[in-house]
């Protein structure tokens, strides 16, 4: 009678949940080769690369517009009124149509373009062309080097941006007695001034 033997191998780890799987060795060992610090720094060189040459690909298609400065006036602490004469760029005073846009500022060569909020209200900029803002001098910005500027100096301006305040959406006025606005930004002085914001 030939008699067998059996070998039971024991479980290498316990069995702590009824759910948990051992998973082959070989993944394991993929999962650590990925983190191979030279793989990754060689990915983060080829990013670098890319990012630059896309970014040497790309244009600027902004178009600026120069227009000499008409008024340089404190109005509050460390807040300045500017007046931007725009009368000779009839397409910068018609990209200006409704209250709360705004446009990008840039003074020679300075490296970072300023975003205002235009202050006047669009009839100003087609009767007078005028361009006003509201701005507060913030040390070492654009701002701070534009409120220290002259009258007849020149910037550069680009177009106006933005879909501005839809008043259409409280309109007619009589049927919204009680109109909150919150405001963070200086745009809000046009539709107080004008009127078209107070009952």
């Amino acid at each position: 009678m030939a008699s067998s033997i059996s070998t039971l191998a024991p479980n290498p780890l316990p069995n702590l949940c009824s759910h948990a799987r051992l998973s082959p060795r070989g993944s394991q060992m993929a999962f650590f080769r990925s983190l191979n610090p030279s793989r990754r720094i060689s990915n983060r060189l080829f990013n670098r690369r890319f990012n630059a040459v896309a970014a040497a690909v790309k244009q600027d298609t902004t178009q600026w517009t120069q227009a000499p400065l008409v008024k340089v006036k404190p109005a509050a602490e460390s807040l300045f009124h500017i007046g931007i004469d725009v009368s000779e760029s009839p397409e910068l005073c018609a990209s200006y149509a409704k209250a709360g846009q705004y446009l990008q500022l840039r003074i020679g060569d300075l490296p970072k373009p300023s975003f205002l909020a235009i202050a006047s209200p669009p009839s100003l900029a087609a009767e007078k062309g005028v361009f006003e803002f509201l701005v507060k001098s913030v040390a070492g910005s654009t701002a701070e080097v534009l409120c220290g500027l002259e009258k007849g100096d020149v910037v550069e301006l680009t177009q106006a941006m933005g879909g501005g305040f839809d008043l259409n959406r409280i309109s007619p006025p009589e049927e919204y007695p009680a109109v909150l606005i919150f405001a963070t930004g200086s745009g809000i002085r046009i539709g107080l001034r004008t009127g078209s914001l107070l009952a």
